[in-house]
């Protein structure tokens, strides 16, 4: 809270509360010419400051209170309407027509014709499918928010993976590639709406699940609707769906490190393979490998100065690399590598013994 909302804040509990006033502190002592007066400086005696930070305490239980409200009444229509695409539609519609129409004092025919003009964009598939993977994932981002004990995170860990898998099989199905090896993304036909990114909070109406899903669902039309963007405040958390490097840096492998140091390891693995899924999935066969040549070598790399770092299986880490080093002599990084890992194999490294001082006996 900003000093000038705590300040009235502080005058009204005072002048409410006059027993926490008692005897004011004797005034101090008139500065030097020379010396500027303090500006904004406060002097409260204990019970004055006992007592504000008493009522602080109820305030914020209200304000937590009223969290807690407006999550629990969004999760009760998101969960609702991820029973099917047709109720993840209609809850869309709902969201969609609130705030960009009957907040602004629009007529309903306005929103009739919007919906007529993207008629066809509503009914494709894939953007339904979109919708779906976006409102499950705002689903998750409203669950983490609370979660402050690292073993409780286990299950949503769990269902941030099984996300993952469902998200990046749809990016797969919503694109093809021809004999060439370019990319063809599904065509519903022109885009429509009124608004920039009309689709679910990004990515433009229609079959883009990539771009719906690369978009933070915290300025999703769902969460715009329940007004939700500023309560979604975790720090530790990524909103952004199709953030693969993200969704594991921020959540999953911290989890690991803290609870299951051990599956590290396999964890990277996945990361890494669910990454290169992804971009195979939209890129041309020649983007894709130019792409791979570099960003593999470097996940590695990233990989196992991780695990380095955290002495899980060090040993192992720091020669797979040596290997990276090895392979990729002409990678626009090696020198980085190389200067690096030299750093790391000093600090890892055990110092050597010293040789015993010999002392001779002089004879006088």
């Amino acid at each position: 809270m900003k000093l000038t909302q705590i300040l009235p804040l502080l005058a009204a509990l005072l002048l409410v509360n006059p027993a926490n006033a008692q005897t004011p502190a004797p005034a101090p002592a008139p500065a030097p010419a020379d010396t500027a007066p303090a500006i904004g400086q406060v002097l409260l005696t204990p019970a004055q400051t006992a007592h504000i930070l008493k009522e602080l305490e109820k305030v914020e239980t209200q304000i937590g209170q009223g969290r807690g409200s407006i999550f629990a009444a969004a999760l009760t229509k998101f969960r609702e309407a991820l029973a099917s695409d047709t109720a993840a539609l209609a809850l869309y519609l709902d969201c969609y027509k609130l705030e960009h129409f009957e907040r602004k004092n629009l007529k309903q025919s306005d929103f009739m014709d919007w919906r007529d003009r993207n008629e066809a964009r509503l009914k494709d598939d894939d953007f339904k499918k979109a919708l779906l993977l976006q409102l499950e994932f705002l689903v998750l981002s409203i669950q983490a928010q609370d979660i402050k004990d690292s073993q409780k995170m286990g299950p949503l860990v769990t269902s941030l993976q099984t996300f993952l898998g469902k998200a990046i099989t749809a990016v797969q199905g919503a694109t093809k590639h021809t004999a060439s090896g370019a990319v063809e993304a599904k065509d519903s036909g022109p885009k429509g709406g009124n608004r920039k990114g009309g689709g679910g909070g990004g990515g433009g109406l229609g079959g883009d699940i990539t771009g719906t899903l690369r978009q933070s669902v915290s300025g999703s039309e769902f969460a715009s609707a329940y007004l939700l963007d500023d309560h979604l405040a975790r720090k530790e958390w990524e909103y952004r769906p199709l953030d693969v490097g993200g969704i594991y840096s921020k959540v999953i492998l911290p989890y690991y490190l803290a609870e299951k140091p051990t599956e590290l390891p396999a964890q990277w693995d996945m990361r890494i393979n669910a990454e290169v899924a992804m971009r195979k999935a939209i890129m041309s066969e020649t983007e894709f490998n130019l792409y791979y040549k570099e960003e593999g070598p470097r996940m590695l790399w990233e990989k196992n100065n991780y695990l380095v770092a955290n002495n899980v299986n060090a040993v192992t880490a720091l020669a797979e690399m040596l290997k990276i080093i090895q392979g990729n002599p002409n990678h626009p990084d090696a020198a980085t590598w190389l200067k690096d890992f030299r750093e790391i194999v000093k600090n890892v490294s055990e110092p050597e013994p010293t040789a015993p001082v010999e002392k001779t006996i002089g004879i006088q």
